[in-house]
């Protein structure tokens, strides 16, 4: 019998029967992945295992790390600190001083620096082979017309006929009728500046007060100041390209720190304003020190030597902890160590600095600087003609 075809049949619907495992499926990761989360901070270490504990009480009985007897250990709270030490001078290596030759110099003065006097001088130099001239003293004032920048901004330099002629004079000075050669050696005064300290008083060394500190010698300045640190560097690297063959930094020492009465009645050292954070306590030696390394440090690519004075009998052995100089460091890192003495106490000098020189021959490298006296004993030295008052 054939079918019947005249009546519609409906569709059958799909019903998608495999959603249902994989919704059940994605509930159970869910699940899992919210306690693994979520259990943690109950999760207690031991030796044994992990041990899940939800109860606050049962935590704190349970040790949080235990040992094979059970026993609780217990650890130390540990507070972090950071110690700053002081910079380790002795610690520097040596690499000043070679192929220094004696050094026999006239000193002037940056009054006496004149055209007719530098010739003069040049002119007398019998025993001597060296002029050596004050191109910074401690009033601030330049004998040179510097470009530096600092010098520019505080109108520190001297821009006359004479000082504009120095680049040429300089190297004519050198070469005698006689055909000897002149040495020309440039002296600047470095932390007592009378002029600088004026006219900003963001350079000078200030007491607890706020005052510029002044003493006898002048007015002070900052040996921490990166600026003035910086200033001194151009200075070098200008009297250089000037012709001269030695630079010699003059006051690289700190003042005496005066004792003073506090509130209470006690003896109690000053404390002075320096323009400087720092880590650890400011002291002359770390200040004066720190100068020195760093100016050496800028000035290792340099066309001339680099000297430096020390004007205490104890920093010829150790660091005085009152100018903060320290001439056996100096020794390692300047070509020369210039002193203020006579010929009674050289000698002794002389003794105190023996083992401290590397490199070359003490009696060159370190330099008797001697009013109205010139010490043939010696073969370096430097003669300052004082008149005697009436």
């Amino acid at each position: 019998m054939a079918k019947n075809t005249d009546f519609y049949r409906g569709r059958r619907q799909r019903r998608n029967y495999w959603l249902i495992p994989f919704v059940l499926l994605l509930g159970i990761i869910t699940l899992l992945v919210v306690l693994f989360y979520g259990v943690q901070k109950y999760a207690t270490i031991t030796d044994d295992g992990v041990k899940v504990v939800f109860s606050d009480s049962e935590r704190e009985a349970e040790p949080l790390v235990s040992n094979s007897e059970s026993d609780e250990m217990v650890f130390e709270t540990v507070v972090p600190e950071i110690v700053f030490e002081a910079p380790d001078y002795s610690r520097i290596e040596a690499t000043a001083g070679r192929n220094v030759k004696p050094l026999r110099a006239i000193y002037l003065n940056a009054g006496q620096i004149s055209l007719e006097s530098l010739q003069d001088a040049a002119g007398k130099l019998v025993d001597g082979n060296a002029l050596m001239l004050e191109m910074k003293p401690r009033s601030g004032q330049l004998v040179w017309n510097s470009k530096s920048p600092l010098a520019v901004s505080y109108g520190l330099s001297t821009d006359t006929d004479f000082s504009n002629s120095l680049p040429a004079l300089i190297p004519t000075l050198k070469e005698r009728e006689d055909g000897k050669k002149v040495y020309m050696v440039a002296q600047i005064s470095c932390f007592i500046d009378d002029l600088l300290a004026t006219r900003s008083s963001q350079y000078a060394l200030r007491t607890e007060a706020g005052f510029n500190y002044a003493d006898d010698y002048g007015t002070w300045l900052d040996p921490y100041n990166s600026e003035l640190r910086n200033y001194i560097v151009d200075l070098v690297k200008e009297l250089y390209e000037i012709g001269f063959d030695e630079v010699v930094l003059a006051d690289v020492m700190h003042p005496v720190v005066e004792t003073v009465q506090n509130a209470e009645g006690e003896s109690v050292k000053a404390k002075f304003l320096y323009s400087r954070e720092m880590s650890t306590e400011p002291d002359p030696v770390t200040a004066i020190c720190g100068f020195a390394v760093y100016v050496a440090n800028e000035l290792k690519e340099r066309n001339g030597l680099l000297s430096i004075y020390t004007d205490s009998p104890r920093s010829l052995v150790r660091n005085n902890e009152d100018s903060g100089q320290n001439a056996v460091l100096f020794m390692k890192i300047y070509d020369r160590v210039f002193y203020r003495t006579d010929r009674y106490t050289y000698t002794f000098n002389l003794q105190d600095m023996e083992g401290s020189v590397p490199y070359g021959n003490v009696h060159d490298r370190f330099v008797p600087v001697v009013i109205n006296l010139i010490p043939h004993d010696n073969s370096s030295w430097v003669y300052i003609e004082q008149l005697e008052e009436q």
